[in-house]
């Protein structure tokens, strides 16, 4: 009797140790496998300084107004590389990575959006990159947009607003913020040791077929990767989450009632996303959208010179699926500006 119970008590233990063994050496392929993409992938733009931590600003092109694009949640700007080259044909355009995300080193504060709309004036100041501004905010980077803009209208030519975030989406998307939440959860539990083996051995497609569902360039592809595999880039988005859900949206109504008279264009995504193909999940959209629609009706009501356009047949990240209707609009309000305001 006490044999056996001696040896099913050390089977136990000798089970508990090659899980600490397991989980420490995937653990540890992890952050070796960060340090070496983090070599092999060097930022394509500027370390900008601001005081001990460095944001990254992907800077292309010359001329003024410069077009600032904030990407959506727990996004870089590497996502909107692809639309570099037409934006940048006609004027400076700026990426920015908020801290922890792309490039960017992290912070030891919260992922706020006022946070990233300070973070982002800093950062310009110190690369010596003057207003005035376009400001291009897309999904949860629309918040970041409003509040930069809000803080120094006189900086700000115009704002565009790429099927934003609303404040009230919250309290008016029954079971949105539960949602969010649960999706969290479900990646925090997800180790990324075992993923980035998978990725490396050939074994999973998982981590490439996500990249490319990004749009990215092709040669950026292996960038997209690497930050999708990336243990501080996962620490930065969960920032950002809890952020979203819980003071940003206080920050914005308080901060970012209204725009004044800032050109302003609310560019939305469709009732039909074109890879919807599931009846249940084309329903599901459809009662999305019955929601989603009259917010970014309000949201075209922060500004006296505002207009709301619907890029037909897109999902929520429309510049993946008309950039050519993002880079119209954007540059209209470069031109716009170059020629003093003037009606639309």
């Amino acid at each position: 009797m006490g044999r056996g119970s001696f040896g099913a008590g050390g089977f136990a233990k000798a089970v508990a140790g090659v899980a600490v063994g397991g989980m420490a050496a995937s653990v540890l392929y992890q952050v070796r496998g960060a340090r070496r993409d983090r070599r092999r992938f060097a930022p394509p733009g500027r370390m900008v300084d601001i005081g001990g931590r460095r944001i990254h600003l992907w800077t292309a092109g010359t001329g003024s107004p410069t077009v600032v694009v904030v990407p959506g949640l727990a996004e870089s700007g590497l996502n909107w590389a692809g639309l570099l080259p037409e934006l940048s044909a006609e004027s400076s355009v700026v990426l920015y990575d908020r801290a922890g995300l792309g490039w960017s080193d992290p912070s030891p504060w919260s992922g706020s959006a006022l946070r990233a709309a300070r973070d982002l004036r800093r950062a310009l100041r110190k690369a010596e990159i003057p207003p005035p501004y376009v400001v291009v905010g897309h999904s949860a980077g629309g918040h970041v947009a409003r509040l930069f803009a809000a803080e120094r209208p006189g900086q700000v030519a115009a704002v565009v607003l790429v099927d934003s975030s609303h404040p009230e989406q919250f309290r008016r998307l029954a079971g949105s913020r539960a949602e969010l939440v649960r999706l969290t959860l479900r990646e925090v539990l997800t180790p990324l040791g075992p993923r980035r083996l998978a990725f490396d051995a050939g074994w999973s497609g998982r981590a490439r077929g996500a990249a490319e569902a990004r749009c990215v360039p092709p040669e950026l592809v292996p960038v997209r990767i690497a930050f999708d595999l990336s243990h501080r880039q996962r620490r930065a988005g969960l920032r950002e989450t809890a952020a979203m859900v819980t003071v940003t949206p206080a920050q914005v109504r308080r901060r970012s009632a209204g725009l004044g008279a800032i050109p302003l264009t609310v560019l939305s995504s469709s009732r039909d996303d074109p890879l919807c193909a599931d009846p249940r999940a084309i329903a599901e959209r459809r009662r999305f959208y019955s929601v989603w629609y009259p917010l970014q009706e309000d949201l075209a009501r922060l500004s006296s010179d505002a207009v709301h356009v619907v890029a037909e047949e897109t999902g929520h990240h429309v510049h993946r699926y008309r950039p050519d209707v993002v880079v119209g609009v954007v540059l209209d309000h470069v031109r716009r500006a170059r020629s003093g305001g003037g009606t639309r």
